[in-house]
């Protein structure tokens, strides 16, 4: 029986040609059946690139992560959240009123860890959580006005990240990755949010 590690180390060295290295590796399917497990090459999408500064998912994930680190270092000193905070108030007003687990979800975080995260919120005055007249086991989160005051000092400094970050864009460059930014999440979130 082989290991996970070993069964991943297979796939990899039956799907990748040595001498390429890896760039060349073709995506592969690990297969498990009565005569055990094998690596099946699955047909490669010339359209996807392998270099990791010319493929979708890694420039948006590190687009993201860039952008979070200088909204951190920019925010230190003007909005007294962390910018997972930040992102709870952002949600809250964009959904309003919305209860513990859709909040999660947003956040991309277990529901313990978005209740610790609003336990501390609510504890600072940021949130206030009430049940649902509907499901009392639900709980709806909704901002309170000072989170509200403090909302406008994180928007500032998003709004310096954008321009940093999109420095030496027109106007119309700007905009036009913005709309096609908008048209990638309407595509993904007709997939994903259903």
């Amino acid at each position: 029986m082989l290991s996970i590690s070993a069964a991943c180390g297979y796939a990899i060295g039956s799907c990748a040609d040595a001498n390429a290295g890896v760039q060349a590796l073709p995506r592969c399917k690990l297969n498990v059946g009565m005569a055990g497990l094998h690596a099946e090459t699955l047909p490669y999408n010339s359209r996807m690139k392998t270099q990791f500064e010319e493929r979708f998912g890694f420039l948006i994930s590190d687009v993201g992560r860039l952008s979070g680190k200088r909204f951190d270092d920019l925010a230190k000193s003007s909005v007294d959240l962390t910018r997972a905070q930040c992102r709870v108030l952002a949600y809250l007003s964009h959904y309003g009123d919305i209860n513990q687990a859709r909040l999660a979800d947003l956040l991309e975080v277990a529901p313990i860890s978005a209740g610790r995260l609003l336990d501390r919120m609510e504890e600072g005055g940021w949130i206030e959580r009430t049940a649902n007249p509907q499901d009392r086991r639900e709980r709806q989160v909704h901002m309170t006005a000072k989170a509200e005051r403090t909302l406008g000092k994180a928007r500032k400094v998003g709004d310096e990240v954008a321009l940093e970050a999109l420095n030496g864009f027109s106007d119309e460059e700007a905009a036009q990755l913005i709309a096609l930014l908008q048209r990638v999440r309407g595509n993904l979130s007709r997939l994903v949010d259903r």
